[in-house]
């Protein structure tokens, strides 16, 4: 038997929502379904605040005289700019179409290599936005028919002496600006058709010319510089002159034969045949035509000796040592040779002279 309530004794009832709901229905599935509830809010919540609103953005191009036909030509620079009116952004890249590298930022500039219509792509975060343009050829300029190949000649001694001047010229047919210039530290750059040199010290030179300003067609000379002669030169050595022949006086209506013309030859030529003299394949008397049968012409050795060239001759015929390095003839206008200047080995001559 129950004990009686006191008078002061409460009777407490515990509150227990959704009592009539939940005592009909499993409390996992209860629970199941409200923790999808809040994953779902979370999910939209998080795709509201990372939404991004592509409508106000566009592509634009260069400002110039295309208009909206988006047409360029080949080779030209173009301007390209995210038109933007919406909300900052960052992080542009563009993808121009023609197999070129991204490029990336708000504003960048492209040229096409080929013709064609092409699609530009421009990127930003989830967004894109593609824009058509069309490249074509340029319009074709008639160009003048293309120069003939200039192949530059510098004109001019390859053998100077110091001090003296020395000119160098080029006669190229269509040439119209030239370029002088010594293959040497700081040394200048001169203009005109010719320029003259004078060398203040002995040795190998290198002379350079560019013609109307093609580099690939640059020409090179030697010049080979020697020391001034001796101031103690026999100036007043007079060579003989040459043989007169006397001929009889012949009736005026008969005309003077003409004067035999004296062979020419360079001094090379005239080198060899001093080297063939020497190894006594050549005679003295194989020079008279080229002499004028003055086999007493003065001959220069090495700026310092004189001595006629029968004498010459006579000290170097079977000498098998002598190296002759250099010949200069002096001529006179008739072309006989009245002077010759020989450079040798003075170690070939030990004994000679």
């Amino acid at each position: 038997m129950a004990p009686p309530k006191t008078p002061n004794e409460r009777q407490v009832n515990s509150v227990r929502p959704f009592s009539s709901i939940t005592s009909h229905i499993d409390p996992m599935v209860l629970y199941t379904f409200l923790a999808l509830l809040v994953i779902s809010v979370a999910i939209l919540a998080f795709k509201a605040g990372t939404h991004q609103d592509c409508s106000n953005m566009s592509i634009m191009f260069s400002s110039r005289e295309h208009g909206v036909n988006n047409t360029y030509t080949v080779g030209e620079v173009i301007t390209f700019k995210a038109g933007n009116t919406g909300e900052s952004r960052s992080g542009y890249s563009w993808n121009f179409g023609d197999s070129s590298a991204q490029q990336q930022g708000q504003q960048v500039y492209h040229s096409f290599a080929e013709a064609g219509d092409y699609t530009i792509t421009l990127q930003s975060g989830k967004c894109s936005w593609q824009q058509d343009i069309r490249v074509v050829n340029p319009a074709p300029v008639n160009t003048p028919p293309p120069v003939a190949d200039i192949f530059p000649v510098i004109e001019g001694p390859e053998e100077a002496f110091v001090g003296k001047p020395a000119t160098y010229r080029n006669s190229t047919p269509g040439a119209n600006r030239w370029e002088w210039r010594l293959q040497q530290p700081n040394a200048e750059t001169h203009n005109g058709s010719s320029h003259t040199y004078i060398f203040s010290s002995p040795g190998e030179r290198i002379i350079t010319l560019i013609v109307n300003g093609d580099s690939s067609r640059m020409v090179k000379k030697r010049i080979q510089v020697f020391p001034a002669p001796a101031t103690n030169r026999p100036d007043n050595f007079v060579p003989p002159p040459f043989p007169v022949q006397e001929t009889k006086p012949e009736p005026a209506i008969t005309p003077q034969p003409e004067k035999p013309k004296v062979p020419s030859i360079t001094d090379d030529e005239f080198r060899v045949m001093l080297t063939q003299l020497n190894n006594k394949q050549k005679t003295t008397q194989d020079f008279a035509p080229y002499l004028c049968n003055n086999l007493n012409a003065r001959v220069l050795l090495n700026d310092k000796e004189v001595k006629t060239f029968n004498e010459f001759c006579n000290a170097i015929r079977g000498k098998k040592r002598i190296k002759i390095e250099m010949v200069n003839l002096i001529k006179d206008q008739e072309g006989c040779v009245k002077e010759i200047r020989i450079r040798y080995d003075k170690k070939g001559f030990l004994g000679i002279f």
